[in-house]
């Protein structure tokens, strides 16, 4: 793509974000999450602004929450007096949030890396298999997340009120996740905009209610507008 068509293909995006009513009105927000430490110093989820109020509307301080990807999230979960287990896959990025947690805050924290070897062959659907456990970053393309995606293995099902999938092997994330959430409970889905996070689960949805939301979130240029989907189980239904 030539550089006049990459700007005016994203003009069109930003002064889409400016005609809607809709993601105008979270411009501060926006602006504020582009300060220096802001994401950590002020901690927001790095979901959409329109999901992020949604489940801040349910949010209460006697949910069991579950997150695959730690970070800002993770301080505004704790932050709302919510139980949490995070799971987090980067060591550097683990010892800067642990930094930031309060002590006696309800938190189960796990560093859990990538473990060597591909579990499927190198094909450009491997990323959207659940059993793969991989991740579409070529810096693991040799690596399995397996042990990463299982933690939640451990818990028995319907125990949570939200698991939240914003980490690495998004597919298999879902997979082991769908039976965990309570009947009445949330499964978040960051970047669903994604084709291949879906492919293989979407059938695996039964029982669950589809609410989307398209727009801006902190951090991500404006031109940038991304997707989070937020699955609300309706019934204890499962096909896996």
């Amino acid at each position: 793509m030539t550089s006049a068509a990459w700007l005016a293909r994203n003009a069109r995006r930003f002064i889409a974000v400016l005609k809607s009513p809709r993601q105008i009105k979270h411009l501060r927000r926006y602006s504020e999450s582009l300060r220096e430490g802001h994401m950590l110093d002020m901690p927001t989820p790095w979901l959409t602004f329109d999901a992020i109020d949604f489940i801040a509307d349910r949010l209460s301080p006697q949910w069991n929450i579950f997150e695959y990807g730690s970070g800002g999230s993770t301080l505004y979960w704790l932050k709302s007096g919510a139980e949490l287990v995070s799971i987090e896959h980067e060591a550097e990025w683990y010892n800067l949030v642990e930094g930031k947690i309060r002590p006696g805050s309800r938190l189960d924290y796990r560093l859990v890396q990538p473990e060597l070897g591909r579990l499927c062959a190198p094909t450009p659907d491997a990323v959207g298999d659940p059993d793969c456990y991989a991740s579409n970053d070529p810096l693991f393309s040799a690596q399995n997340f397996r042990s990463y995606v299982s933690q939640i293995d451990e818990f028995p099902d319907q125990t949570f009120d939200m698991v939240i999938v914003d980490g690495r092997a998004r597919p298999s994330c879902l997979k082991h996740s769908f039976p965990k959430v309570k009947v009445g409970g949330l499964l978040v889905l960051d970047n669903s905009d994604r084709e291949y996070y879906l492919r293989g689960t979407r059938p695996l949805l039964n029982g669950f209610l589809e609410h989307r939301f398209r727009g801006i979130g902190p951090g991500i240029p404006l031109y940038l507008q991304t997707q989070t989907t937020v699955f609300e189980k309706v019934t204890a239904e499962f096909s896996g």
